[in-house]
């Protein structure tokens, strides 16, 4: 996989994501994240973030929640045209979004939906777009950042 379209739902804002944007050594890392994010405890991320994950056959949505256990930030890692999960991440939102359910981007693509404890959580802002990226690239194609 040479790109990911990457899109917040709440801005609009869009840029391409690149396997080389990802370091190499933490493809471990990322790895038991993911595997553990299925757990109904979910996976530590970091500070007491904790990330829950589920999947079908062309997709992964996961959910980082704070350590209060309120949800921070939602993001669909998409590989094929999966209109269902795009239109379903418009629908449950709980906080105004830019985006539109009938133009879904791209695929692959990462979208991320900003949640009502944002807001509340201004210090994991700093590091969550570039989680979901991650998140995105191991999700998604692997093998890229191996």
């Amino acid at each position: 996989m040479r790109q990911i379209n990457h899109i917040t739902l709440n801005t609009g804002h869009v840029r391409q994501s690149y396997p080389d944007e990802i370091d190499k050594g933490m493809y471990f890392a990322l790895n038991r994240i993911v595997n553990d994010s299925f757990d109904s405890d979910g996976a530590s991320v970091m500070d007491g973030y904790v990330l829950k994950s589920s999947r079908t056959q062309r997709a992964t949505i996961g959910t980082i929640y704070a350590y209060d256990g309120v949800p921070i930030l939602t993001t669909l890692c998409c590989e094929s045209g999966d209109l269902q999960l795009w239109e379903l991440l418009h629908k449950t939102a709980t906080t105004p979004l830019v985006s539109q359910s009938s133009k879904q981007p791209e695929t692959p693509y990462i979208a991320d939906r900003l949640e009502v404890g944002a807001m509340a959580h201004l210090d994991a802002m700093k590091w969550t777009g570039d989680f979901s990226r991650c998140f995105g690239w191991i999700c998604l194609s692997p093998s890229s950042i191996r």
